[in-house]
């Protein structure tokens, strides 16, 4: 802004406020002929220093917005930042607020924008502050929730079950399970998981597999097991809906959480059953061959003096020789054949690890070698495990197993994920139920000592997502959904929102929200106004105070949000009639 005015103190408590919160600039502008000075803190006490003054603040936006506003924004700030737009967020007692980013340093910084009126003048303030971290954190959040999208999709199809066990307290939750098995889950939370195995493993496994998962199941097994390896897993078979399946549990320990174990359980019914008919086929065969069928994609019996090698393989996606089973030189071959069947990203250390040299005195030093890495099979890498011996001791043969790992190694790594993706929702990127039931027991335990924070609930339900389903499809349903999320989470941007059910959301408010609750549910009932679809909002809500003179929990003022959604339910219904 152009120009100085002195001699000017500030009469009112606003500003202060202001500077409490960080304000990078603070314009004051007489609201009768939109004239204004240009406030900065300086020193260490952020003591306000006059910047600037000017005759017509909103004259002047223009100009500034061309010099100052990153290009991508001018548009939008300019359509946003009228005097009209604010006069009238004012005068219906709101805030006026606009995010934008500032071209500092020739880079774009976002800032964030927040008039209000002064109460004892005609004044108004504009107050801006830096928040490109919160932003950026934001948008970094945003690009993490699409991860968990993908997360969650595989964890989906993958397991059955995901038990998330505290291994101090043996509470446990079950974060993820299909339908078929959830009918054989007693619940969804509980207080002593290895308790409740035990009593599930004598119900539902089959006699030939039960004392032996009774033993691996006990808690001081798992856990000396899990100090050990870091991960466990075993099969079994098990009744489910009535006929006999086949299991596969996998535990693993989180990363840097010795208290937590994640525990996956997965159907590998068809693919035992198959390795139990390929293995009824090979009886007749040679212990070589039923090793190849059982274990194996591929055996090499390689002479170390000559390279002459002999290939046996169970499939041409992983054979090298063209004509027959002889090849005269496998180390040359090996490097060769790398160059096009390696992912990329594996090709350095495989170079170096099949190296003739490197792995025989590997083997000498180690007595094996073991190598896992990622081979190119139609054009897509799967995890194969590479496993190297000499045949006798001081036999002039090694022996090379190669056997594809690719389902177990991605099983492996999805769980190893799943602690990040626990109280998440994968749809909306907003909290999960189960984070809301932690949250819950957080707040109940502080009112029983009293030292509860003031909170309010906001409970929504969305309208019409039945119907959405119905004529538009899921896909449709699934971004009515996220729609309805990105308004709520906007609204209340400091207070955790939680994803309860298909169709409900719930937001505890607290310290801002909580103080500025009336105005935050004005700005969202205005964004509800301007989304309805056929006259009808996107969603219903009711909010609720906690009262420590009526409240003895947290489930009061659910309860009591909920009825008031439930009202503001039935009113949308009214209102389309």
């Amino acid at each position: 802004m152009q120009g100085t005015e002195s001699g000017k103190t500030l009469s009112f408590a606003s500003l202060a406020l202001a500077l409490a919160d960080d304000y990078t600039n603070l314009y004051v502008i007489n609201a009768e002929d939109d004239s204004y000075i240009e406030y900065v803190p300086s020193g260490e006490n952020k003591e306000l220093e006059i910047a600037s003054s000017g005759k017509n603040f909103y004259e002047d936006v223009p100009r500034n917005c061309r010099e100052l506003v990153f290009k991508e924004d001018q548009a939008e700030f300019l359509k946003t930042f009228s005097r009209d737009n604010v006069m009238d967020a004012l005068e219906s007692g709101r805030s006026f607020m606009l995010n934008y980013r500032l071209v500092i340093d020739g880079v774009p910084v976002y800032y964030s924008l927040k008039t209000i009126r002064s109460y004892s003048d005609q004044s108004i303030i504009i107050g801006v502050r830096n928040v490109d971290k919160q932003m950026r954190r934001e948008n970094k959040a945003k690009e993490l929730s699409r991860t968990y999208d993908q997360i969650a999709g595989s964890l989906a199809s993958r397991y059955e079950v995901i038990y998330y066990v505290d291994m101090e307290t043996d509470n446990y939750l079950i974060y993820s399970a299909s339908d078929e098995f959830s009918e054989f889950c007693t619940t969804v939370k509980g207080k002593d998981f290895f308790a409740d195995a035990e009593r599930d493993i004598k119900q539902f496994i089959c006699s030939e597999d039960r004392d032996r998962i009774l033993r691996a199941l006990k808690k001081e097994k798992v856990s000396e097991a899990l100090k050990k390896t870091g991960s466990v897993s075993f099969s079994y078979c098990q009744h489910l809906g009535g006929r006999e399946q086949y299991m596969e549990m996998l535990l693993v320990r989180p990363k840097n959480d010795d208290r937590h174990v994640v525990i996956g359980v997965a159907n590998v019914d068809e693919q035992v059953r198959h390795e139990q008919e390929v293995a009824k086929e090979t009886q007749t065969f040679s212990d070589i061959s039923t090793a190849l069928a059982q274990r194996y994609a591929v055996i090499y019996h390689v002479n170390t003096v000559t390279d002459h090698y002999t290939e046996y393989s169970t499939s041409a996606q992983y054979s090298w020789v063209k004509e027959g089973s002889d090849g005269n030189s496998f180390f040359t071959e090996c490097e060769e054949n790398m160059k096009t069947s390696i992912y990329e990203e594996d090709q350095a250390m495989m170079y170096a690890s099949m190296n003739k040299d490197n792995l025989l005195n590997t083997i000498a030093v180690f007595g094996q070698v073991n190598l896992t890495y990622r081979l190119l099979i139609n054009g897509e890498p799967q995890y194969v495990s590479l496993y190297a011996v000499r045949a006798a001791e001081d036999s002039d043969y090694i022996i090379i197993a190669v056997s594809n790992i690719d389902k177990v190694k991605r099983m492996e790594l999805a769980l190893s994920n799943a602690v990040e993706m626990v109280g998440r929702d994968s749809l909306t990127g907003v909290k999960s139920k189960h984070a809301y039931v932690e949250a819950e027991e957080e707040l109940d335990s502080q009112i029983g000592n009293s030292t509860q924070p003031e909170f309010a609930i906001v409970m929504c339900d969305l309208n019409g997502l039945k119907e959405v389903n119905d004529f538009k499809g899921h896909k449709a349903g699934d971004e009515y959904i996220r729609s309805a999320s990105a308004i709520i989470c906007n609204s209340f941007s400091h207070s955790p929102v939680f994803r309860i059910g298909g169709d409900e959301f719930a937001v505890i408010l607290k310290g801002r929200d909580y103080e500025c609750r009336c105005d935050l549910i004005d700005q969202m009932m205005i964004k509800l106004e301007e989304t309805k679809n056929n006259g009808l909002k996107l969603f219903a809500f009711g909010i609720s105070e906690f009262d420590p003179a009526i409240d003895i929990r947290v489930q009061d003022v659910f309860e009591r949000a909920d009825r008031f959604m439930y009202k503001d339910k039935e009113e949308c219904k009214k209102a389309i009639r």
